[in-house]
Formats: structure tokens, C-alpha cells, sequence
């Protein structure tokens, strides 16, 4: 009997384990494998808030020289970055432009005025000696009404009409005296216009410009001889050991800073980056046009270096650096990497490493930089928090650290 038994009991033991084998093997290629992650741990520490854009150093006080007169620039014997004293240093020598000569045209019309100029000049001394007849007769028509009012024979009225008479003549006298003497004035200049230009341009007459201020030469617009025109920027000098800084900042981001702020000066050329400080804000914002076409309000600021001389001594006049204008910091803030944020439903939020599974967790935060996010609320230091995770996980999801190389 316990044979028989046995004997029946015996395939169905078998298919039950056979069963049982399957069952797992179905569950394990049907289970999920954990996702690999990158974790990071949320921190306390020092944080900053910056501002950051492109600037340019410049030279603090910088005199640009032009040409005073017209004429010829001998050549300048100065090389950027000599030294120059101001009031002894020559640092241009200008010959004065020789007068043009005179086409036909122009030569006839200035004998023609001549011509004119001359018989105004004889007509003005025909009017000086009117007026002085005319001065003469009214003063003695006043000396005899005078003495008849002194005696009660003549009116106010012809007193007052020949005193008037007399001071309106010595005025027309002063007059013609006046004009004639304006007309002497455009005969000489009329004639000078008829002089031929010196053949003699050498030697003699030559302008030396002398450094108005004490520094060092940064810029020569002009090295060789050459004919030049009064204003024209010949020479530029300034000290360059007196730099500052001057960047465009959007004007949106020039509100929130004020001067005093701190200042971060990086990818200068040395090893370590400056330090500076705002100096000023320019009240008069201006339009630029940004790399892609769009029109951009910005405002210049002004930084001045924090660091002295010996640290920043290879900086010069027009060097490129980059500012970062420090809005805010902490010195003890809890913080995550940005890239552990995401937005669910309208609010920040990130997931969590617990228990090898991932946890999400809706936080709070609040000041935010190129890398860090401050958290006001929902983690603590030490928590790890999973970076840029992917779609595919979700809370409660398997997760493991991704080995390197992975």
C-alpha cells in the first residue's frame, strides 16, 4: 500500500517542483533591474550669487592729443609704452599748413573786392568829414539855445531838441569813424589774400606739442610724416598701472547691485582670479544689439581693483576679463546641485537615495546659481540626492550608484 502510494505521489511531487522552478524563473526575467544613478549629498556651506558678463580694462585718465592747427606731422620718434613728462616730453612736431594759392577765378573776385573795399574806403573818409561838419553846426546850435534858456529867451523844448541834436551827431561822427576803420581792415585781408605762399617750408615755424600730463604712451594713430587737419587724434598717454574695469551689464541686473558690491575678476591670464569692487553705475542706460540679433537695454559699471599693483602688473589698457558681481552670499546655506531639481505639479521637487530606492520629495528653495540651488525647506545635510534623473524613475523605483565607467 505505502509503495502504491508513493508511487502516485511521486509525479505530481515532480510537476509541483517543476512548477515551482518555472515560477521563479518567470519572476526573475519578468523583475525590473535597478537603475544606476549619480548621487550627490546635499551640503552647508559658503554660497554666492553672481552677476556674470565679458568687460574690458581701461586706462583710468586717459589723454588723447590732437593736432592744434593745420598742417604737416613730422614723424613721432615715441613707441607705445615710453615714458612722457608732462610739459618737457615733445610728443608731436607740427609744421603750419602753408595758404593755398589762388585759381583765376578765385584771384579775380579777390581783385574785384579789393577794388570795392578800396572806394568804401573813400567813401567812409567823405562821411567822417560829414559828420564832423554835422557835429560842429549841431554843438553850436546848442551853445547859443543854451545861453538864451540860461536867460529865459528859449523853451525846454528847443533845449532839449538841440542838446539831442548834438550828443545823435558825435554818435554818427563815432560811426563813420567805426566803419571806416572796418573798411581798412578788409582791404589789408583782401590784399593778403593776393600774397604767394612762401617757397621757404623748411627749418623754422615748427609747433612742438608737449605731453600735457605724466605716464606712458598706449597708442600712436599716427607714426609716419604726414599732412594733417587741426582735431585729428594724433597720440593717446595715461598711466596703465591705473586701470579699472568697465562692463555692460543688462540693466535688469545693474538694479540689484550698488556700489561697494563685491567683485569677482576671473579668466584674466593669471593663475588665481582678482578681486574687486563696484565703483559707479552710469545713470544713462544704452541699446545693443546681443550675438543673436535682439535688442538688449544695458548699463555700464565700473569696477575698480581690490588687489594691488603687484598682483594684477601684466594688465593693461583694453584687456579682456570676465566680472562676476556678487548679488548675494551665504556663509553657512544648505544647498543641492541644480541639476537634481526637476518641477512635478507646479513645484520644485528631487529625488532621494533611501534604502536603495528613490524617494521623491518636494522642497523649497530659494536663492539660485550656475550650480547650486539654496534649500529653505524639505532636505537635510547629508541627504543623497539622485542628478538629472531620467523619466524612468519614479518613487519607490529601484535605484543603485552607477559604477565608473558604467
Amino acid at each position: 500500500m505505502a509503495t502504491k502510494h508513493l508511487n502516485r505521489l511521486g509525479p505530481r511531487l515532480l510537476i509541483g517542483l517543476i512548477l515551482a522552478v518555472l515560477a521563479l524563473a518567470i519572476f526573475f526575467a519578468m523583475r525590473t533591474p535597478p537603475i544606476d544613478v549619480d548621487v550627490a549629498a546635499v551640503t552647508k556651506g559658503p554660497m554666492l550669487v553672481t552677476i556674470n558678463d565679458e568687460g574690458e580694462t581701461r586706462v583710468r585718465d586717459m589723454f588723447v592729443i590732437s593736432a592744434p592747427i593745420n598742417g604737416r606731422l613730422m614723424r613721432i620718434n615715441l613707441d607705445a609704452g615710453d615714458p612722457v613728462i608732462a610739459g618737457q616730453t615733445v610728443v608731436a612736431r607740427i609744421m603750419p599748413a602753408q595758404p593755398d594759392f589762388l585759381n583765376s577765378r578765385n584771384e579775380a573776385e579777390t581783385r574785384a573786392q579789393i577794388q570795392s573795399l578800396e572806394a568804401a574806403v573813400q567813401s567812409s573818409a567823405a562821411r567822417i568829414a560829414q559828420a564832423e561838419a554835422d557835429r560842429e553846426l549841431a554843438a553850436a546850435n546848442f551853445k547859443r539855445i543854451d545861453a538864451l534858456y540860461a536867460r529865459g529867451f528859449a523853451t525846454k523844448t528847443a533845449h532839449d531838441a538841440t542838446r539831442a541834436a548834438r550828443d545823435s551827431s558825435a554818435a554818427r561822427l563815432t560811426e563813420a569813424r567805426g566803419a571806416a576803420e572796418s573798411a581798412r581792415f578788409e582791404l589789408r585781408a583782401a590784399r593778403a589774400r593776393l600774397m604767394a605762399p612762401s617757397a621757404n617750408s623748411s627749418g623754422g615755424g615748427i609747433l612742438s606739442v608737449y605731453s600735457p600730463e605724466s605716464g606712458s604712451v598706449l597708442r600712436l594713430t599716427h607714426e609716419s610724416e604726414t599732412p594733417i587737419s587741426a582735431g585729428t587724434p594724433v597720440i593717446e598717454i595715461g598711466d596703465p598701472a591705473d586701470v579699472e574695469i568697465v562692463t555692460d551689464l543688462l540693466s535688469s541686473d545693474a538694479v540689484k547691485i550698488k556700489p561697494g558690491s563685491r567683485v569677482l575678476i576671473e579668466n584674466w591670464g593669471g593663475d588665481k582670479p582678482l578681486t574687486g569692487k563696484v565703483q559707479r553705475i552710469e545713470p544713462f542706460g544704452f541699446t545693443k544689439i546681443s550675438a543673436l540679433g535682439v535688442e538688449e537695454q544695458r548699463v555700464n559699471v565700473i569696477v575698480d581693483f581690490a588687489d594691488p599693483l603687484a598682483a594684477r602688473q601684466r594688465l593693461g589698457h583694453g584687456y579682456r576679463v570676465i566680472v562676476r558681481v556678487v548679488e548675494w552670499e551665504g556663509k553657512d546655506v544648505l544647498q543641492v546641485p541644480i541639476s537634481a531639481l526637476f518641477r512635478n505639479k507646479g513645484q520644485w521637487s528631487v529625488f532621494v537615495m533611501r534604502g536603495g530606492k528613490a524617494e521623491l520629495l518636494p522642497v523649497k528653495i530659494g536663492r539660485m546659481n550656475d550650480e547650486h540651488a539654496q534649500i529653505l525647506e524639505g532636505l537635510k545635510a547629508e541627504d543623497d540626492v539622485i542628478l538629472h534623473p531620467s523619466e524612468k524613475i519614479e518613487g519607490g523605483t529601484r535605484i543603485r550608484l552607477r559604477e565608473d565607467g558604467s
